[in-house]
């Protein structure tokens, strides 16, 4: 469905990508796992870009040590324990009241919203575990979409330097998937989606990881990864140029390391084996 509004709204962009490339986008459904800080400015770029329709998929509520960073949240929002899907719903609703968004309250993990994704035309992630990018990427695969994920990283250290990185990658039908990216660990999602097995472990010292403990989060950091993601999703869609597999963002270091990658042909999530392209089959 493309939605009809006023042409004056994205006349700039018009200039930039052409008519036939502004009509793509206004067609386009676009799904957003994850409205956290980069989330939420995936939803508020995509709405200013004029994307046709929103899905919103995030089962968290505000809270206050989110405000740092969550596009449209308020101060009531994190007193009331509004989810963060509705807070995007609803900044959506203020760019341009004309794109239907639909927030889902509920995980990706859920069997039932997982299916509810497959009439996206496209995919972002922006969730921190490895099983909801486990589930994106098997959604992705089986239902050939384009799937953007990404993720940052902020790492301190009270005698070096502060790391500030992230990543974007971009999985197309056909090419390599986010497994083959190393983009999540198979073994690692199988404990978060067993968390009595993870506690079991925990108990006896197996895993000495602190999942609950809270990491560092800026919103520069967040906004450069958004982006990015952003950009590559004009290239899928109006022809700009080829989207890069993987980018890496040190900002540190030596800024922006576009990255090569082929599809493994043993891949257990998109070689021979796996259901590529199968859809419902």
């Amino acid at each position: 469905m493309t939605i009809t509004r006023d042409t004056n709204r994205h006349d700039r962009q018009v200039r930039a990508f052409g008519e036939d490339g502004q009509c793509r986008l206004g067609s386009t459904t676009a799904a957003v796992v994850g409205a956290g800080g980069i989330g939420s400015l995936l939803v508020q770029g995509l709405a200013h870009l004029g994307i046709g329709r929103l899905l919103v998929v995030d089962p968290d509520r505000v809270e206050p040590t989110n405000l740092n960073r969550l596009v449209g949240a308020t101060a009531a929002d994190a007193q009331d324990g509004a989810t963060k899907a509705e807070v995007a719903a609803r900044a959506v609703g203020h760019i341009d009241p004309d794109i239907p968004v639909h927030a889902v309250q509920d995980s990706i993990l859920d069997t039932d919203v997982w299916l509810s994704l497959r009439c996206a035309d496209l995919l972002f992630g922006a969730v921190d575990g490895h099983a909801p990018r486990w589930a994106l990427n098997a959604l992705a695969v089986q239902y050939a979409r384009p799937y953007i994920d990404t993720g940052a990283e902020i790492t301190a250290s009270p005698t070096g330097p502060l790391d500030v990185s992230g990543h974007v990658a971009t999985v197309m039908p056909g090419g390599p998937c986010l497994l083959c990216l190393s983009g999540y660990n198979p073994a690692v999602a199988s404990m978060e989606l067993d968390p009595v097995l993870t506690t079991a472990k925990r108990s006896v010292g197996y895993l000495r990881d602190a999942p609950d403990e809270p990491t560092p989060s800026v919103i520069f950091l967040n906004q450069v990864i958004a982006g990015i993601a952003l950009g590559d999703a004009l290239n899928l869609l109006t022809g700009w140029h080829p989207p890069r597999p993987y980018t890496l963002i040190d900002l540190a270091g030596p800024g922006l390391t576009p990255i090569d990658a082929d599809r493994q042909p043993d891949c257990p999530a998109c070689g021979p084996d796996s259901p590529r392209s199968e859809g419902d089959a």
